[in-house]
């Protein structure tokens, strides 16, 4: 029985790249009981009912312009910008919880559905947990805000003038994006070749940045969130006790 139990645990861990279909269990076994679905993705899904409910409600988030109906200043004022780190820091501290709510485009929410939610964070919630999912997720808005927002707001004592960083205050950032890099580079790290999926992500951010011409600070973010992913497990799984449901039955 625990070899048996075993097997079915590590079946992920042998992938290179652990995703799973939304409608298998942890054990690649098709899921039958619909309720059973539904509580094994209560995050995944209750993420994506809120985010497409809010863009019924308030239409696309401005990236820069907060000038016009309250939806627009509503929305602006819960998405993150560099500038309140030092100017309101429990303000800029708050949006880390509230900014990967709001969408600026249609192609940005398609993104982080499709190849965020339906891939990366619902394999990881249904192999590891809703909580531990909503820790990495949230943890990682934490983590870039501190970084970014220190990292901006020191570089803008030094290189005011440049690109890089005027560009960093110009506009907010926003989406679900953030979350989903830290997930992808937990996923690598569960994986049977560690750094193969985080590898994956530093290859396509560097092809978005140099072929096809994106914006490089979302490139940097991204990259930063996957590395941050990465570590915050190997942290958790050296200096850490596994959680119960990853432990053999007896």
């Amino acid at each position: 029985m625990v070899d048996k139990v075993e097997m079915k645990e590590t079946k992920y861990d042998k992938r290179w790249v652990p995703y799973q279909w939304p409608w298998t269990n942890k054990y690649g076994e098709n899921m039958t009981s619909f309720r059973e679905w539904l509580w094994s993705r209560k995050f995944t899904l209750s993420y994506l009912a809120i985010v497409w409910i809010l863009l019924a409600f308030f239409g696309f988030a401005s990236r820069k312009n907060c000038d016009g109906p309250w939806e627009i200043q509503f929305m602006c004022s819960m998405t993150m910008w560099m500038g309140q780190f030092k100017s309101d820091f429990g303000h800029f501290m708050m949006t880390c919880f509230t900014t990967a709510w709001f969408h600026n485009d249609f192609v940005h929410i398609l993104f982080v559905t499709i190849f965020g939610f339906f891939f990366p964070v619902q394999s990881y919630e249904e192999q590891h947990g809703t909580k531990s999912t909503i820790k990495i997720y949230f943890a990682s808005y934490v983590f870039i805000g501190l970084f970014t927002g220190s990292l901006f707001n020191t570089l803008l004592l030094y290189w005011p003038d440049h690109h890089f960083v005027s560009y960093g205050f110009a506009r907010s950032w926003m989406g679900g994006s953030v979350g989903i890099f830290a997930i992808i580079g937990a996923l690598s790290y569960y994986s049977s070749k560690k750094w193969f999926l985080w590898s994956l992500v530093f290859a396509f951010e560097i092809f978005n940045l140099t072929v096809l011409g994106n914006n490089g600070h979302i490139s940097f973010i991204h990259i930063s969130c996957a590395t941050f992913g990465w570590v915050y497990t190997w942290i958790g799984d050296r200096y850490l006790s596994r959680p119960k449901d990853l432990l053999p039955v007896q």
